[in-house]
């Protein structure tokens, strides 16, 4: 039953008068040395597990209503401990982040955001104390300085947080979820997906150890950091397929291979004239055994590292023409041939060679002086290796390939919440579809064009075509 007892006061048994209790002031009374503002009244309570339960208050009718508060709360298995809030956010967001079971990249993308945008502001805070009204004061300040997917993920972070709070009864509700709060959400920016036109003429200004790079992420739809670590193994050119099995990403300080995004291999068309550029690549450009760390989707390196033959890494020939003379960017300095034979790296790559040839096909400006005076591109993020695989969707619906076959080839998942149970269980990708998908490819991207000499001149699309 709740109650409240009076810490400065205790009932004794009187000396004069047996059988009688009398009230006498405690040594936490001001009176023998206790302090004036310290908390007179305690609240006791029966909580679930049968034990009594204490929190301490300034006000006798705080307590009272606090204690019968939470025995209510108790029989309609609504209790949290008063003492369950008192765990630290940082080590619950630590935790929540852990029991994500996040791929190793992800994983590094969490923490980072975590550490540099949530960890200073509510890290040393107890789980119990911060309200709606902090968390948007927080979210609005993060909105002066960083863009809406930093936004979304630190929010998410602590609104996964607070949630698991909620579930293990640390805190009765979660902030986070207050309707004064603003869904925050990183919405996808629309993009006018590139012509075929478009494609060729930024493959034209690639340069030739280069060239197949882009006509195969396009071919095939594979994500850049899947295209660098592609092996001649990886594909079957009698069944018209490729097993897009790895990726080659750096993670923090480090270059790795690691499982395709979502922690799965998948496998996607390959079209006749996307097999014929490959075997033109390896025949001119053999392939090279490099050896890597293995990441495993906890985030930990394998024990043993992992050696692939590579169908694209830095040859000789490192770019494209020189820039003009006098004109050197960083970029420009890494320019060297120590790297033959060595992995491709997104940054080097997309500032040596595919920002150079996007500048040249008329796709981004030429390079200007920044404020350094050092020669620099503009971003380009719209227009990155990303925009291969919206070419390739975009081909692929536009010649009535099924979704669900779209959605396997670039390792969407139709399992995904909300998606029609059509879409994810009665949908089949069938040979018909993988050659419905060949087919689409090869009359987009390896159609005909005038050139004097394909064999020797010809662009590698070019090329196969004519082979």
């Amino acid at each position: 039953m709740a109650r409240v007892k009076d810490l400065w006061h205790a009932e004794v048994p009187d000396p004069d008068a047996p059988g009688r209790r009398v009230k006498v002031k405690t040594k936490r009374h001001p009176d023998r040395g206790g302090s004036k503002t310290a908390k007179r009244w305690l609240a006791i309570w029966i909580g679930p597990d049968g034990a009594e339960v204490t929190k301490a208050f300034h006000a006798k009718e705080n307590a009272k209503s606090y204690a019968r508060k939470q025995e209510e709360d108790a029989e309609r298995g609504e209790y949290i401990d008063p003492k369950a809030g008192r765990e630290q956010f940082g080590a619950l967001a630590k935790k929540w982040i852990r029991l994500r079971g996040l791929g190793g990249s992800s994983r590094v993308r969490y923490e980072s955001v975590f550490r540099l945008h949530v960890e200073p502001t509510f890290g040393h805070r107890q789980v119990k104390s911060p309200r709606p009204s902090e968390i948007l004061e927080w979210l609005r300040e993060l909105e002066k300085t960083h863009g809406p997917a930093t936004q979304a993920l630190a929010f998410h972070i602590v609104q996964g947080t607070f949630d698991l709070a909620v579930a293990d009864g640390r805190r009765k509700d979660n902030p986070a979820r207050s309707p004064i709060i603003p869904r925050v959400v990183a919405e996808p920016k629309e993009r006018a997906p590139w012509t075929t036109d478009r494609v060729l003429a930024v493959v034209d200004q690639h340069p030739a150890p280069y060239r197949a790079v882009p006509l195969v992420a396009a071919g095939c739809g594979l994500r850049q950091a899947e295209a660098f670590a592609l092996a001649v193994d990886d594909f079957d050119f009698d069944a018209g397929r490729l097993r897009i099995e790895r990726q080659l990403v750096r993670v923090g300080n480090r270059i790795v291979l690691k499982l395709p995004k979502g922690g799965k291999a998948r496998t996607a068309p390959l079209s006749p004239g996307v097999a014929r550029t490959v075997q033109a690549h390896k025949d001119t450009h053999p392939p090279v055994a490099v050896t890597l760390p293995w990441m495993n989707e906890d985030g930990r390196i394998a024990e043993d590292p992992v050696t692939v033959e590579l169908l694209f890494v830095w040859r000789d020939q490192l770019l494209a023409p020189p820039l003009p003379e006098g004109v050197r960017t960083r970029a420009d300095r890494g320019r060297q041939s120590s790297a033959d034979g060595k992995n491709l790296q997104m940054s080097t790559y997309n500032g040596l060679v595919w920002k150079v040839a996007l500048a040249r096909a008329g796709v981004i400006p030429p390079p200007s002086k920044n404020a350094r005076g050092a020669l620099a591109y503009e971003q380009a993020r719209e227009d990155g290796m990303h925009a291969l695989r919206h070419w390739f969707s975009t081909t692929l619906g536009d010649a009535g390939v099924s979704l669900a076959g779209i959605m396997d080839f670039m390792g969407h998942s139709r399992k995904a919440a909300g998606l029609p149970v059509t879409l994810g269980v009665y949908s089949h990708v069938t040979e018909e579809t993988y050659e419905a998908a060949r087919t689409a490819v090869d009359r987009s991207l390896f159609r005909l064009r005038p050139v004097q000499d394909q064999q020797s001149t010809g662009t590698e699309a070019e090329q196969a075509v004519s082979q």
